[in-house]
């Protein structure tokens, strides 16, 4: 989502968002006769996909996650949808927002013009990053829930489905199959995207998309250019290329270790958060032998003395890279890496990092989760929750909408402008009134991530496009799914936020040269009575339901 914090947005590959913790729903979750210890998600038909066609891109995205090219901005705006969704009542959403909060309702303009294109009394409860399952949690314990309510699947919210059953409106009947036509932007997203909101076999919110790649080098081409570029074919050449470009006062890679040694798993072919054996079990990708092979070259690129010798948990590493210090950094999809340099230098195209062959496996493209959460929606009326599914619908409006825009940049003239090129651009007003709030909003639900001219900063937009969307086509063939989307684990909100981060810490240990490589698998020993066998477990029985 625009600004989400780099640190939350890296380590959902590795692990729970930076600073979550396992934090309970007090006494939301119900009674003991609500609660299911192996909450499994069984067979349910996902909403139909039907692409949203009132907006042609020029370069188009498929369903296997290629995104949608817009080389410039819709000269024309069109409607996506036919009436205000609301019902004059007042609606509270819970959501998470990652930039500056915006100006508070009543001394914000935006925000009543919004109320009222929505036909609602629009109130927000804002969480921040990181600690967002602290306000959700503080807020669920106060008993007086909010009509929409945000729900990530990975930072750590335990007894999600026991929440779900006891106090959210079951959407199943509402969106499965052809019924999310009466929502058409919800019926824009695709299956991968619906997956994560369907606990016990039932969907219980709209989702938020999230492009569908996932971590990448991604490196300042000044640096590499004496190196022939950020490519190579094998982990020597990689090697060989970092140690070129180090020297004086630049380093190829930031200090973040767990990052690279994620990247570069993918490049040994590690799963994708979990392999599915042919006999139906499951083997967590730190435990493969193709993990402990990309630990093993982390640490000869640290003796190498490639990476920076820095804060492990640097949070300028992408400034210190458009300056030139750092050559490498890990960032969360290909498209990030060209918006994050343009933002930092507008003449400064990042380049992308294809993963290479290594240890004789093809390499793998690890699929990001297809979304950063789902919203759900309080028990009420049918009625209301009808209601609430248009104003989840008008939210999720897709690019080159009128609703998008305003959604996005407010009010042409108080809140935005268009550039030379005719693109949206805030004024002071709309980076204090609008950007915050659409921040939270978009959190809750949106449209398809697309690839947009005016997502990029410089004067090669129309390019920036085409170079990620070419990226984008090589990274397609390397996919590989994550077995347990779309499976719910109760073991998994419980012990995964305590074990990955405990993960992460050793990863960072090991090749820092603190603590032995031969620690590695005795951990994962270790862990496996401690919740790691009970979430394989669970979600094994979960995909078994399903098959």
């Amino acid at each position: 989502m625009p600004g989400m914090s780099r640190r939350s947005f890296l380590n959902l590959s590795t692990a729970v968002a930076a600073g979550a913790v396992a934090t309970p729903l007090l006494t939301a979750c119900g009674s003991a006769a609500n609660k299911k210890t192996e909450a499994a998600s069984s067979k349910v038909k996902l909403p139909t996909y039907v692409p949203f066609d009132k907006v042609k891109p020029d370069l188009a995205p498929n369903a296997q996650g290629l995104s949608a090219g817009f080389l410039t901005y819709p000269k024309t705006l069109v409607q996506s949808v036919s009436k205000k969704p609301g019902d004059g009542s007042k609606v509270t959403v819970l959501t998470e927002m990652w930039t500056a909060p915006p100006k508070p309702k009543g001394s914000n303009a935006y925000w009543d013009t919004l109320s009222k294109e929505m036909g609602i009394e629009l109130n927000a409860i804002l969480g921040s990053d990181p600690g967002y399952p602290d306000k959700f949690s503080a807020t669920i314990a106060a008993n007086d829930l909010p009509d929409l309510m945000w729900i990530p699947p990975n930072q750590g919210i335990q007894h999600v489905a026991q929440l779900l059953e006891a106090k959210c409106a079951d959407l199943t009947e509402l969106l499965s199959g052809d019924a999310v036509k009466a929502y058409p932007n919800l019926a824009n997203m695709q299956p991968a995207h619906w997956k994560t909101a369907v606990v016990n076999g039932k969907i219980w919110g709209a989702p938020s998309p999230y492009p569908a790649f996932g971590q990448v080098y991604g490196g300042n081409p000044r640096i590499w250019e004496k190196a022939g570029g950020l490519s190579a074919a094998s982990p020597e050449e990689f090697l060989s290329k970092c140690k070129e470009v180090t020297g004086a006062k630049t380093w190829a890679l930031e200090p973040i270790y767990v990052n690279a040694v994620s990247v570069l798993s993918q490049c040994y072919g590690a799963p994708n958060k979990w392999l599915q054996n042919k006999d139906g079990s499951l083997t967590f990708w730190m435990e493969t032998d193709e993990y402990a092979e990309a630990l093993s070259f982390a640490i000869k690129l640290k003796k190498a003395g490639v990476f920076y010798p820095g804060d492990p948990e640097m949070a300028d590493a992408y400034i210190k890279m458009a300056q030139g210090t750092i050559g490498a950094c890990v960032y969360p999809n290909p498209k990030a890496v060209r918006t994050d340099t343009r933002t930092n230098d507008p003449e400064l195209a990042g380049q992308v990092l294809i993963p290479f062959s290594a240890g004789g496996s093809a390499p793998k493209h690890a699929r990001h989760l297809g979304t950063i959460g789902y919203t759900a929606i309080k028990k009420s009326s049918p009625e209301r929750v009808k209601m609430l599914l248009e104003v989840l619908n008008y939210i999720a409006a897709p690019y080159g909408t009128k609703e998008q825009e305003f959604l996005k940049f407010g009010v042409e003239g108080e809140d935005f402008t268009y550039d030379g090129n005719g693109y949206p651009k805030y004024t002071k007003t709309g980076k204090s009134e609008v950007e915050g709030l659409y921040s939270g909003l978009s959190t809750a639900t949106v449209a398809p991530a697309s690839l947009s001219a005016s997502d990029f900063q410089g004067s090669a937009q129309a390019q920036d496009v085409r170079d990620i969307y070419a990226v984008e086509q090589k990274l397609i063939p390397m996919i590989a799914l994550n077995p347990t989307i779309g499976h719910y684990s109760d073991a998994n909100t419980e012990h995964y936020p305590k074990m990955s981060t405990d993960a992460n810490d050793l990863v960072n240990d090991i090749v820092a040269g603190r603590k032995n490589f031969s620690e590695w698998k005795s951990f994962w020993s270790d862990w496996k009575p401690k919740g790691l066998d009970q979430m394989r477990h669970e979600y094994e029985k979960a995909i078994a339901t399903d098959a």
